[in-house]
């Protein structure tokens, strides 16, 4: 009868990049989303912000009709509540334009 040959481990492969967090950024404390600004009263806000602007705006702006779910800093407010609060600052986005697009300009990655 023949032996049955052991499966090396392919536990350790993950990418070390997967790991890491970009220093100094919200993800890398146990902050929570409240404490970050994100509480009852911003999803108060949220929720009128998206009824008197329901469509995404880079969507929009080629052409298409999707529905936003996102409000978007369109300034990192980087913690300034007097920012985080401005409705200059905000703009409707869909989910796939703010983590996508969005974050990419922020990055200028373009």
């Amino acid at each position: 009868m023949a032996r049955l040959r052991t499966v090396p481990p392919r536990v350790g492969g993950i990418s070390p990049r997967l790991k890491s967090v970009t220093p100094g950024s919200w993800r890398g404390t146990e902050t929570s989303s409240t404490k970050r600004g994100y509480g009852y009263r911003w999803q108060k806000y949220r929720a009128r912000f998206l009824e008197a602007h329901p469509l995404c705006v880079m969507c929009g702006a080629v052409g298409l009709v999707v529905a936003a779910s996102v409000v978007d800093h369109i300034t990192p407010h980087r913690g300034d509540h007097r920012l985080f609060w401005d409705p200059k600052n905000h703009q409707p986005l869909c989910k796939p334009c703010h983590d996508g697009a969005k974050q990419r300009f922020e990055r200028g990655i373009s």
